[in-house]
């Protein structure tokens, strides 16, 4: 029987995306699997030009192989965005855009694949919608995922108490927007919410990106939900720019005072809340002036984790009028946030220090070592050899930039 080897670029969307593509196989991500795989299937991304490129890199180091092209699948967001990039490479591998998802597992269910063996998933990524509302000038994904399509909230529910019946502990929502989920048929994110906290059994939820524009809408309500002891109280709110002139220019739909005033009310109701949130450097039309402003807007917000991009030009999108900004201009400001955020993170961890925690074993490291998150979604790296699913109670004795180091409480220090 036929095996199948898996590779996915991008985010917790694709990744759920890869999972359910292969579904009823055995497959392996394990990168020395390449080489004994019988059918090898590349689930690309087209967020970032970053991205791009480390796919074309890795799809020629796949050439050199000399594997059959007619043995290698490409599918996913970069498909659809620019698929000669892709081509010029594998002229005759076999191409699925996301809405062809049905097509490729039609082509899986053709050939002789081993069956999957029932495996437990303590994290289990949940796809709320596909698409989105936004129309952003640096976006490319909106070409590959197109306008807002949510799941009805049956559908989620039943995927989320079956998730649960399996084992899995940890439920990760997600897509390209949760706080406009429901927008299209007639409910929300905290309609939504409000049901899963009641679904019965031992778990955690953790709400994935998003925007200001939607989330201000429904803050007080959603605030509430967040105080549920099922919800990590971790908030990812991008904000792309900590100017508003480059927000405008960005067409994104709210201000960075939409931002203040959310994170605000947050941190009043829920002090221990994580902040995460991402920032594009170097729009095109982004002077430094206008980046400092991001700068001060990062200082005073302190968010605990910040996805820095440089941008990057895509097909089609509406920035490519305005003339690029020097590479070089780009890497400086990247560094400066980079430098700015890093002191950040680490002052916001060193506050966790002798602090007892319970949290949740999600990972098995390298060293005998796991990697378990607290309630407010933290990292924290343990010594020990404990199942993924055990909840410990630890005590912080140590802590880095991007995550905090414990030790079993029950142990001797």
């Amino acid at each position: 029987m036929s095996k199948i080897f898996i590779k996915t670029f991008g985010c917790t969307l694709n990744k759920k995306d890869s999972k359910n593509i292969v579904a009823n196989y055995n497959y392996s991500e394990d990168e020395k699997d390449t080489f004994t795989a019988d059918y090898i299937i590349i689930n690309t991304c087209g967020v970032k030009e970053r991205t791009d490129t480390k796919i074309i890199n890795y799809l020629k180091k796949l050439k050199q192989l000399n594997i059959s092209e007619k043995k290698i699948i490409i599918c996913g967001c970069l498909v659809t965005i620019d698929k000669e990039l892709l081509t010029d490479i594998f002229p005759n591998a076999n191409y699925f855009k996301i809405e062809e998802t049905k097509q490729l597992q039609k082509l899986l269910g053709s050939l002789k694949l081993e069956t999957k063996t029932k495996k437990v998933n303590i994290s289990e990524p949940i796809i709320l919608s596909n698409g989105c509302l936004g129309n952003c000038n640096y976006c490319a994904v909106k070409f590959a995922r197109g306008k807002l399509k949510s799941k009805s909230e049956k559908d989620i529910i039943l995927e989320i108490e079956k998730t649960i019946e399996n084992g899995s502990k940890e439920i990760l929502l997600t897509s390209q927007d949760n706080g406009c989920y429901g927008f299209d048929i007639n409910t929300n994110i905290v309609k939504l919410l409000s049901e899963i906290i009641k679904i019965k059994g031992n778990f955690l939820i953790r709400l994935g990106m998003a925007n200001p524009q939607h989330l201000k809408i429904f803050k007080k309500e959603l605030i509430e939900i967040y105080k549920h002891e099922k919800l990590y109280k971790f908030l990812h709110i991008p904000i792309q720019s900590g100017d508003n002139q480059v927000l405008k220019d960005m067409n994104r739909f709210y201000n960075i005072e939409d931002v203040f005033d959310i994170i605000k009310e947050f941190r009043k109701e829920i002090p221990e809340i994580t902040i995460a949130t991402d920032i594009i450097v170097g729009y095109p039309t982004e002077s430094e002036e206008e980046f400092q402003n991001t700068i001060e807007v990062i200082k005073k917000l302190k968010p605990d984790v910040v996805n820095i991009s440089r941008f990057g030009q895509r097909k089609r999108i509406e920035a490519n009028k305005h003339k690029d900004l020097l590479g070089a201009i780009k890497k400086k400001r990247s560094r400066e946030l980079t430098i700015l955020c890093r002191k950040i993170s680490l002052n916001n961890n060193k506050l966790f220090l002798n602090t007892e925690k319970e949290v949740l074993v999600t990972e098995v490291g390298k060293n005998n070592t796991v990697m378990a998150r607290t309630v407010e979604y933290k990292p924290v790296g343990i010594k020990g050899n404990y199942p993924i699913g055990t909840k410990l109670k630890v005590k912080i004795i140590n802590y880095k930039a991007n995550f905090l180091i414990g030790k079993n409480s029950l142990e001797k220090m």
